[in-house]
């Protein structure tokens, strides 16, 4: 059985405000937009992170606290610190870091996006 990588899926309270704040402060592209029989967003970076924005409503889910996902998303950027910056002037919230890995040899650090979804940050020295 082949299984083939498909895009991480965030079911969102704010449709159209998620959508926009991964486009316009992490800069994913809107690939693909559905917004006449149901709402879904295909984004996609330019290094290939691709995920994918629906309405929760329409699904049937009323998201809970979001700080309790057992899943969570995981970028690599270059500057982990500039980064976290950046994500908590534009409606993000910085929930740990930027912090070094001595041991290891690494900068990390937690957000959430706008609806408390929680994302890892690492730099390209993290094992």
């Amino acid at each position: 059985m082949d299984i083939r990588a498909r895009e991480t899926v965030i079911l969102a309270s704010d449709f159209s405000g998620l959508v926009n704040w991964y486009r316009d402060v992490l800069g994913f592209a809107v690939v693909k937009m559905f917004e006449e029989s149901y709402l879904f967003c295909n984004l996609e970076t330019a290094t290939g992170i691709k995920i994918g924005i629906g309405s929760a409503e329409q699904m049937g889910i009323e998201p809970g606290n979001r700080a309790n996902n057992t899943v969570v998303l995981q970028f690599e950027v270059d500057n982990v610190t500039s980064f976290l910056e950046h994500v908590g002037e534009n409606q993000g919230v910085v929930t740990f870091g930027p912090s070094f890995n001595e041991k290891d040899n690494f900068w990390y650090g937690g957000f959430t996006d706008p609806e408390g979804n929680p994302i890892w940050v690492v730099d390209k020295d993290c094992p």
